[in-house]
């Protein structure tokens, strides 16, 4: 709360001389302060001198090397920068910039993309947006819900259908296919197409229709799930099982041992499923959040194989 003593202080003060102060105190040098601010130097040198009635102080002294500044002075200049700093982004309110956003973006996406991604989007948001924290949430089945209620931020996935109010745009086109482990069948000459049991990566993550249209084409339609699962290695145990297949993305492969993809089968043909990235219209910080969204799409086009969309 601003107090009568202060607001006297203020009301006998041109603000203004603080901006000329703070360049003066960077430069330790009149003419620079004057070039700076577009003022001439015998202009420069008047108000310094106003500045060293107003301060008691001379602020500036005369060395072998320039001028360098006295300890009130440099008391002052680590006051005073911060200050105007935060001045300027007060008047700056309606321009957005990551440099100065402070916050926390919590975002949904599965194990496998968070793992591709992760290095290059904390190296990007430190250096572009440093006040920012990130908060990574496992794939699930209530994203969605966490979303209209706020919870989190963004939901990164292979979604058939997003649900009103939310909003959604396509990132790319990426290929995903059916597999099984050569090992577990090894005994077989194929899979018993009669008992295969199916394990589901991510629960509501792949589109289910195309799901279906995979297993048309190994002939598993009536094929019933065994496991659901938001851990990719936990997946991977599950695949050893004998009988059992999963619907995978290729770019799994960026992330698994060259060993244990050798171990893979792929069955059928690949199919291309739509990465979204999806929001709440109405949430919170819009521009930060639209700014995020656009650098994690750059993002997942330079780590992912993903089809351009137009």
């Amino acid at each position: 709360m601003l107090t009568q003593l202060n607001l006297e202080r203020l009301k006998n003060c041109d603000l203004n001389l603080l901006l000329a102060l703070a360049v003066l105190l960077n430069e330790a040098h009149v003419s620079n302060a004057a070039k700076q601010l577009g003022l001439s130097q015998s202009a420069m040198s008047q108000t310094l001198k106003r500045l060293r009635l107003m301060f008691a102080d001379p602020l500036l002294l005369k060395s072998n090397n320039g001028m360098t500044l006295t300890n009130k002075a440099q008391a002052i200049a680590l006051e005073l920068t911060p200050l105007l700093d935060k001045t300027a982004r007060i008047l700056e309110a309606d321009h957005f910039s990551p440099k100065t956003a402070q916050g926390r973006i919590r975002f949904i996406m599965n194990d496998i993309t968070a793992q591709l991604i992760m290095t290059p989007l904390i190296a990007l948001m430190s250096e572009q947006a440093p006040g920012i924290e990130l908060e990574y949430i496992s794939q699930s089945a209530n994203g969605f819900q966490l979303l209209r209620r706020g919870q989190v931020d963004a939901v990164i996935g292979f979604y058939d259908d997003v649900p009103t109010p939310l909003s959604s745009q396509v990132i790319g086109k990426s290929s995903w296919q059916m597999v099984t482990h050569k090992l577990s069948n090894s005994q077989h000459k194929h899979i018993d197409e009669s008992a295969i049991k199916l394990l589901r990566y991510q629960f509501q993550e792949h589109n289910q229709l195309h799901s279906l249209a995979s297993l048309e084409q190994i002939n598993a339609e009536n094929a019933a799930y065994a496991l659901t699962t938001a851990s990719l290695s936990a997946l991977l145990y599950a695949l050893q099982t004998n009988n059992t297949a999963t619907l995978l993305p290729h770019f799994a492969l960026n992330i698994l041992p060259e060993q244990q993809i050798q171990e893979f089968a792929w069955l059928g043909k690949p199919i291309k499923l739509d990465l979204k990235v999806c929001w709440d219209r109405h949430h919170r910080a819009p521009e930060l959040q639209r700014w995020f969204r656009q650098q994690l799409a750059t993002l997942l086009h330079q780590h992912l194989p993903l089809e351009k969309v137009s």
